[in-house]
């Protein structure tokens, strides 16, 4: 028997929590109003209908104990509510836990004991209907109790038992076809119960798990906008005291560049000038990457140059490439220009171009660049490994490697194309791959051109910038420049000075105002943004712009972001960033002073 009713019946689930428990007792409850109604009212029914069917003291006893259940009913009803109020939820499920299975076993008994009015009846129809109650109560016991499937041995027992002993009572010569169908009721009931138990209890583990995992998800994401503010936090705080070593090498180098006379030092100059450059490229790179990460908007697309940065990007790579015998050879028109943002554009660059030198062990690289249809196109193609068609639909997946399975931390993590898809798409662009194993691959991106007329326009400015360009390299005049860094200050007077223009320099306002007093009449002071102390030099400019009028003022900032550099900007200064551009900063003094 036990070897069948294990076939019949599922499996026992596994023990269940606090928190699961509390929301079963909790379906449970939400019934009990249903239940007193019908405990009131179908035995009042049954008696006005069968009143002349059996013994009248015998129904009314049935009608009192009936009453009995209501009035249990309602005190687990509302004492379930009033201690929700009063006690915690552990405590709360543990005694209405108990109070549950006693109520079950209660409705078992009071319904069960309509089973003693077969013996008080001689009608069929009344006996059927007494059954037909019984087996009622039964199926919404299963609704209403399968939360807790063992409610119902509870509640169940007490309601066959009587009414299969009274079978043959109630239908002479049929008790037993009777009896047999309450067992097989009661399994199919029972499996019935089960199976909707586990549902529930399915679904209530489910939606805990999914609130438990968007508690996660919210907490994780609000731990990574806090590193993410960090972060920015932090380079807007250290990129001054970043910037400002890079700054004076620069302006150093450039100084050198000026004052060499000597035609043996000139290639060495050139080769640290240009090392230089590369420093501060790579390190302007970084910054305005950290800022295009944190913002919430694609980038700002604007015409870019493509012939200037493809060589940009190359030289970074020259040096590599002969040491490993490879060519490496642009092929890009003289003048093309295609919409997109310039970092985004030479990290995507400069990401194809290593990836393709680092797989590429004979032959070379090629970059191309050329006007096609409605887009601009760029392409890397190169002469190594090649990728094998079951690779190509993951290789810009993030730490991808084809070729290094192992892991090996010494090639590469797997970034590169990741990040190059990323730039392709804040650029509004496309990208593609095609490759032969054994022969190469090209590495494509696509851009939208640059309208005709913008493109007269660069031309037109860039004309009046070679017109610039030829006015005599040696200015007339007087600058100013107040910041509290001393390699700085160096730097500016050998630049300065190399350029033939006079320079003073002061480490804060007050060294500023005291030269002032001593006849300094600049024509034009460069000012810090950031200076010791309170001191602003948005501020101090404005107070200068009424003891010094014949001045022109630019401030010189190295934050990536700050209040006093969008106020600066709201209030039309002219903004320097740091490391200061040589090629600009001599454009700007070309305008603002007199050729010597």
């Amino acid at each position: 028997m036990n070897a069948l009713l294990n076939r019949i019946l599922p499996p026992p689930g596994p023990p269940l929590d606090t928190e699961t428990r509390a929301k079963l007792l909790a379906t449970i409850h939400r019934v009990s109003p249903t239940a007193i109604v019908a405990s009131v009212v179908l035995p009042a029914l049954t008696a006005i209908a069968f009143w002349s069917a059996a013994d009248h003291s015998a129904l009314v006893g049935w009608c009192g104990v009936m009453l009995v259940l209501t009035a249990a009913t309602c005190w687990f009803y509302f004492g379930y509510l009033r201690d929700c109020a009063t006690m915690s939820r552990s405590a709360h499920t543990r005694k209405w836990w108990a109070n549950m299975r006693a109520m079950a076993f209660l409705t078992g008994l009071t319904w069960g004991s309509s089973a003693l009015l077969h013996l008080y009846t001689g009608s069929t129809v009344f006996s059927s209907v007494l059954y037909l109650l019984a087996l009622g109560v039964l199926a919404g016991g299963v609704t209403a109790q399968s939360p807790v499937p063992s409610n119902l041995v509870y509640a169940g027992i007490p309601i066959l038992v009587p009414n299969i002993l009274l079978a043959e009572y109630a239908f002479p010569g049929h008790g037993t076809y009777v009896q047999l169908l309450l067992v097989v009721y009661a399994i199919m009931l029972t499996r019935h119960a089960l199976n909707l138990q586990r549902t529930l209890v399915r679904a209530i583990q489910l939606e805990s798990d999914s609130r438990r995992l968007a508690k996660q998800f919210q907490e994780e994401k609000e731990r990574a906008l806090h590193a993410s503010e960090e972060k920015s936090r932090f380079l807007a705080a250290a990129s001054h005291d970043l910037r400002q070593p890079v700054h004076a090498l620069v302006m150093l180098v450039e100084a050198l560049r000026a004052r060499n006379k000597s035609s043996s030092l000139h290639p060495l100059v050139e080769q640290v000038a240009a090392g230089t450059q590369t420093i501060d490229l790579l390190f302007r790179s970084l910054l305005d990457l950290s800022k295009l990460e944190g913002r919430k908007v694609l980038p700002t697309l604007e015409p870019c140059e493509l012939s200037h940065l493809i060589s940009e990007v190359m030289s970074q790579f020259a040096a590599d490439a002969r040491e490993s015998g490879l060519t490496l050879t642009p092929r890009v028109p003289e003048e093309l220009y295609a919409m997109a943002e310039p970092v985004l554009l030479r990290r995507a660059l400069f990401n194809l171009v290593q990836n393709a030198l680092r797989y590429t062990r004979r032959g070379g690289v090629l970059v191309t660049a050329r006007e096609r249809r409605k887009h601009i196109r760029v392409e890397v193609w190169d002469t190594g490994a090649g990728i094998t068609p079951e690779h190509l639909p993951d290789i810009f997946s993030p730490y991808y490697q084809v070729h290094n399975p192992q892991r090996d931390p010494s090639q590469g993590l797997g970034l590169g194309l990741a990040i190059f898809k990323e730039c392709v798409r804040l650029m509004r662009g496309t990208y593609g791959v095609r490759s032969v194993p054994g022969r190469g691959s090209v590495f494509w991106f696509s851009l939208a051109p640059v309208a005709a007329e913008t493109v007269a326009t660069i031309r037109a400015v860039r004309a009046n910038a070679l017109a610039e360009d030829a006015k005599p390299d040696h200015l007339r005049g007087t600058v100013l420049v107040v910041d509290d860094d001393t390699q700085i200050r160096k730097a500016w007077i050998a630049l300065m000075e190399a350029w033939g223009i006079q320079v003073a320099c002061a480490a804060h306002g007050a060294d500023a105002d005291r030269l002032f007093l001593q006849g300094l009449k600049p024509d034009i002071i460069f000012c810090d943004l950031r200076l010791p102390g309170s001191e602003n030099g948005l501020d101090l400019l404005e107070r200068w712009q009424n003891t010094q009028p014949q001045a022109r003022s630019a401030l010189l900032s190295g934050d990536l972001k700050s209040d006093a550099l969008a106020a600066a900007e709201e209030a039309g200064y002219f903004v320097l960033p740091k490391p200061v551009d040589p090629a600009a900063l001599r454009l700007l003094l070309r305008r603002w002073l007199r050729p010597a």
